[in-house]
Formats: C-alpha cells, sequence, structure tokens
C-alpha cells in the first residue's frame, strides 16, 4: 500500500485539499509550507518528512506540483505516480516583472523560470504514471496568454512527457471538483 502526500499551492493551505481528502480517504500525509521561507528550505523540510513513508503518490495543486517532482526525484525508489493539478511547470513569465515590483517577495523569485528549482524542473526524470491536469477557464488581465486565472495553459503544458488532462475550471476550482476526484482516482487505481 501505498500513501497519499498532498502538497498545495503558493500561499494556500492543507484546507485546500478538504474535498479530494473526503472523496479519497485513506492513508496520507499533508505537507504544509510558507512560500515566504523559500523553495530550499521548504524543499528540505519536505524531504525530511517523507524519509520514512515507504510508498509514495502525489497530489498537488500548482506550486505544489513543482514540489513534488523535485520530491519524486530525491525519492524514486518510493514514488509510484502522482497528479499534479495547474502546475506551472515552465514557470511565471510574469513573475519576471513582477519581482521589480515586489522585490522582497521571495515567491516571485522562487517561480521565474530562471530561478533555479524552475529550472532544474526541466532536467528531473518524470516519474511512471505522472499526469498534470490543466486547467483551461479563467482569465487575468495581467496574463497576455491563455491561462486560467493564474497560471499559462501554455506553462502547465512546459514538459511534453507527461499525460495532460485538460479540464474547463480555473486554477482555484479545481481542488473542489468531482471531475478531478475521479480523474485522481483512476490514476490511483493505475498502480
Amino acid at each position: 500500500m501505498f500513501t497519499l502526500v498532498y502538497i498545495h499551492g503558493a500561499s494556500a493551505t492543507s484546507e485546500s485539499f478538504t474535498h479530494i481528502r473526503e472523496h479519497l480517504g485513506g492513508n496520507d500525509i499533508v505537507l504544509d509550507y510558507n512560500s515566504h521561507d523559500g523553495f530550499k528550505h521548504n524543499l528540505e523540510q519536505m524531504t525530511k518528512k517523507l524519509e520514512s513513508v515507504e510508498k509514495i503518490f502525489f497530489i498537488a495543486h500548482s506550486l505544489g506540483g513543482i514540489y513534488a517532482l523535485h520530491l519524486a526525484n530525491i525519492y524514486p525508489e518510493k514514488t509510484v505516480g502522482g497528479v499534479t493539478l495547474s502546475t506551472p511547470y515552465g514557470g511565471s513569465t510574469e513573475a519576471d516583472y513582477a519581482r521589480y515590483f515586489l522585490p522582497f517577495n521571495r515567491l516571485m523569485r522562487d517561480i521565474t523560470p530562471r530561478s533555479e528549482y524552475m529550472y532544474k524542473i526541466n532536467e528531473l526524470t518524470l516519474p511512471d504514471n505522472w499526469t498534470n491536469v490543466v486547467t483551461t477557464k479563467g482569465s487575468s488581465p495581467w496574463i497576455y496568454e491563455d491561462n486560467d486565472g493564474i497560471v499559462t495553459i501554455k506553462s502547465m503544458k512546459h514538459r511534453k512527457d507527461m499525460e495532460f488532462v485538460e479540464i474547463d475550471l480555473n486554477h482555484y476550482e479545481v481542488i473542489i471538483s468531482n471531475r478531478v476526484v475521479d480523474t485522481i482516482r483512476e490514476r490511483i487505481n493505475r498502480v
């Protein structure tokens, strides 16, 4: 048996997964983090929390998916798969501009495509049974490309080596959707 490991998005909490967890049940862990602590610190803390877990299936939203893929590469022998939701594997080009207006904002520096951990995402090995749910509904006037209100569709589809499931939801509806619960359940059943 494996453990479902949930990782929320930036500036969110474990409460993000209440709906999904109620429908999936099972053995699970939620990894909380604070975006202001920085990617490196958060990744180190998450790595420690997963040391004793034997088998892992990741369920992660947005930036949580970036953490999940890094963790899957730290623990490749433990990782049996994952479903990420609205994850910007290509980073946020808007963060390149925002970091000039918010120079002390750690999150903006961490999510730019040129940040150390976003850049490394291109070199990480994709585990078997890895899916990104691409959310296609929503729109932000601050983003010039097609987006879900927060993340561009192009960024969600940045890596070409994973399965994509497109769903007409916005960036936040994805975590409260029964269609998404069914998608996750289907991917869990593949293991």
